[in-house]
Parts: structure tokens; C-alpha cells; sequence
């Protein structure tokens, strides 16, 4: 979808490897970050694995359904840090299951393994699709990669299980069940791979998908009991209450309702108009599928479709974005215009750093307006970048 100036670093190795070295470097300081900031003159700020941590440590003492209580987590993260920042936990019980087995290891060892593992598959996945184009792909995410990197969020392995799913699809295989299943884990984010194995009448991957799920629920009930479930369902409408309120940092978030309701609307209208956008982008791609669209558009018009379906996006669940950016990369390049082409990289850097550049100018200028204060601009600028990707990938080639 996009590519720099100059057009040889979209396949640069030296490119490739300044990016990993980055990434490698930032992890580390991140991990030191997470066990014993002191070390590094910082004090302790709770970041998104710490959530993880703290869900994963709950749960394996037994306390899987004190998780889903916003005031049980609260005390939890406070007995680490007087930040008021609460990070509410709405993940199904599958994945409390997988976080339970990181909390037994020391806090920076479970972050590194996790964020190293997670990224390798990543790259794995995006290095299929994208070829020699990886580097491009990577320098038109950076934002978000860093994001993740730097959060110990899930972005990679959500991403990367839509992306190999995405890459079995084609064959048929029952096999591609297996990431769709896994995705259980975020739901929400895998709305575009599950209408194509509907659309697609891929049956037996969706029965493969099926068994997944209920293996993965069966094996959270046993570990933490039938009555997590219902503590489940319990945490996701009190979240729902705090999204409504404008409790969530909205101006992080990438969905349409985030953009409207930080401009100062109701929750209802907020809510309507996001259902709008979910039905044109549902409706686009539908149209995209059954005009015959080339496999790889079909397959990066999925990755973004996801992207639009739900309310509760964040900014590190762009990586996503990546897989469509890899699909499509070598077709853009080949029918942009130099100027074109970097006026689409500044927008991916805008719509995936948008979020993080804002919270770390609230940190560091005081007096500055705070990040609550600055709209969700996220949505606009992913529209923006996919209607120019997109009409720029009915040209004929050029090159």
C-alpha cells in the first residue's frame, strides 16, 4: 500500500535490519522497564502487559473472576503504582488461561518472551506475504510495531493469526480453521476473516474454527471454573458502561465511534454512526468479493474491513493494518506517483502514531493540553488511507 522515498528501501535489508535492531533495543529497555525501572531512573507506570500480568497472577491464585471487577483490578494495579490510569480486563477466559501461564515467570522474562515470540510470528506471517517488499511493509507500520513493541500488547499474535489465515485461505485446507478459532481470544478483531470463510463456504475450516473454541472455552472452564463466564459477561457490559461514559483514552482508539463521541456527542450518536461506518465497510467489501476482486485486494480489504466493526479499537491493533499494507505493497509501487507514494507513507505514520505521539506529548510538556483533551483523528486518517490505496490500485500499472 505503501512505500518510501526512495523506492530501493521498500526491499532493503540494511533497512530491515536497522528496523529489528530498533526493535530488539527497545524491548529490552521495555523489559527492564516492567521488572525494575529503577535501574534505569525511572519509577514504575503501568503499561499494558503489566494488565496482563496482574489478570495472569489473579487467576492463578484462584481469583479468575475478581479479573472482570474494575474495582478488584484497580486495587491490584494500585498495590504496584498510585496510577489512577485503570486498565479494565474484558478478555475472554482463553486468553486469561495463556496469561496465567506467563504470570509464573518474573514479570520482564514473561515480556520478553511473549513480545519476542509474538513479533518473530509476526514478521513470519508478513514475510510470506510481502517478499521482498517486507522492509517497505515494516517502514509504513513502524508506528504501531514500536507501539506494540514498547505496550507488550497482543497486536502481534492477533494480527499474525489473521494473517495465516488469510495465507491458507486460498487452498481450502481445514487447516485455516486453527488461527480463526484462535482468534477467540479478540474476537471483535476477526470479523473480516470470518465473513470470508462464510462468503468463501470454507465448511470445514469453520468446523475446524468451531472445535478450536470450544476446546479453548473447555479448557478455561476446568482451569478456572463455569462461573468465569458469567464473571466474563459481567466485565464486558461494565466496560461497555465505561466506553459510553468516556472513561477509555478515546483519542488512542481507531474506531468511528472514538472519533465522534471525542468531539463532544452523545454515546447513542456515537454509536449509531459507528454502525454506519461497519455497514459500508461490511457492504464495500461484500461488493469488492462478489465483483471479483483480485485475491490479494480481497485479502487486504478483509484486514481493513476488521478494523471498522467494532467500537473498541486501539492503536496497536493497527498491525494489522501491516498485513493489508503487504498484501498490496508491490501493486501500489507499481502504479503511484513518487509524490503519491510519500504523501501514503505520511498518512500511515499519522493514522498509526497518532495515538502514542499524542499521549507522549501530554507526558512530556506540561501545561500542554492534556491527551483527554485531543480528539480521535485515527478513523478519518485510516478512511483517507484506504480510499487513496484503493483508487490508486485501479490504475493500470505503470511499472
Amino acid at each position: 500500500m505503501i512505500q518510501p522515498s526512495p523506492p530501493g528501501l521498500a526491499t532493503s535489508k540494511p533497512v530491515l535490519i536497522a528496523i529489528l535492531a530498533v526493535a530488539a533495543v527497545l524491548a529490552l529497555v521495555s523489559a527492564v522497564l516492567f521488572q525494575a525501572p529503577g535501574l534505569l531512573g525511572r519509577d514504575k507506570v503501568l503499561t499494558d502487559f503489566d494488565a496482563f500480568y496482574i489478570a495472569g497472577t489473579m487467576a492463578a491464585h484462584g481469583e479468575a473472576n475478581e479479573t472482570y471487577q474494575a474495582a478488584e483490578m484497580l486495587a491490584a494495579q494500585q498495590a504496584i503504582t498510585n496510577d489512577q490510569l485503570l486498565f479494565p480486563w474484558t478478555y475472554p477466559p482463553p486468553y486469561m488461561l495463556f496469561v496465567a501461564g506467563l504470570a509464573q515467570l518474573p514479570i520482564g522474562l514473561a515480556y520478553m518472551l511473549f513480545v519476542t515470540g509474538s513479533l518473530l510470528f509476526y514478521l513470519a506471517v508478513l514475510r510470506r506475504i510481502a517478499g521482498d517488499h517486507l522492509p517497505g511493509t515494516l517502514i509504513a507500520a513502524l508506528p504501531a510495531v514500536l507501539l506494540t513493541v514498547r505496550t507488550g500488547q497482543n497486536g502481534f499474535l492477533t494480527a499474525g493469526l489473521i494473517g495465516a489465515f488469510l495465507l491458507a485461505f486460498p487452498a481450502g485446507r481445514a487447516g485455516a480453521g486453527l488461527p480463526l478459532g484462535l482468534m477467540c481470544i479478540k474476537p471483535h478483531l476477526a470479523a473480516g476473516i470470518a465473513l470470508l470463510a462464510l462468503i468463501g463456504r470454507r465448511w470445514s475450516a469453520m468446523a475446524a474454527a468451531a472445535g478450536v473454541v470450544i476446546a479453548a472455552g473447555a479448557a478455561a472452564t476446568l482451569a478456572f471454573s463455569p462461573g468465569v463466564w458469567g464473571a466474563f459477561l459481567s466485565g464486558v457490559r461494565e466496560a461497555g458502561d465505561f466506553l459510553a461514559a468516556g472513561y477509555y483514552q478515546l483519542f488512542r482508539m481507531s474506531s468511528v465511534y472514538a472519533c465522534v463521541r471525542s468531539l463532544g456527542a452523545p454515546a447513542s450518536l456515537a454509536i449509531v454512526l459507528h454502525g454506519l461506518g461497519a455497514l459500508i465497510a461490511i457492504g464495500l467489501f461484500l461488493r469488492l468479493w462478489h465483483g471479483g476482486g483480485e485475491p490479494r485486494v480481497v485479502a487486504a480489504a478483509a484486514c481493513a474491513m476488521s478494523l471498522f466493526v467494532s467500537p473498541y479499537n486501539y492503536d496497536y491493533d493497527l498491525t494489522i493494518l501491516g498485513l493489508a499494507i503487504a498484501f498490496v505493497l508491490p501493486a501500489v509501487i507499481a502504479r503511484a506517483r513518487s509524490s503519491e507514494l510519500t504523501g501514503l507513507l505520511l498518512l500511515s505514520w499519522f493514522t498509526t502514531g497518532y495515538g502514542f505521539a499524542v499521549a507522549s506529548l501530554g507526558e512530556s510538556r506540561p501545561g500542554s493540553l492534556q491527551p483527554a483533551e485531543w480528539p480521535s483523528l485515527t478513523a478519518p486518517a485510516l478512511v483517507l488511507l484506504v480510499g487513496a490505496a484503493a483508487a490508486i490500485l485501479k490504475r493500470p500499472a505503470t511499472t
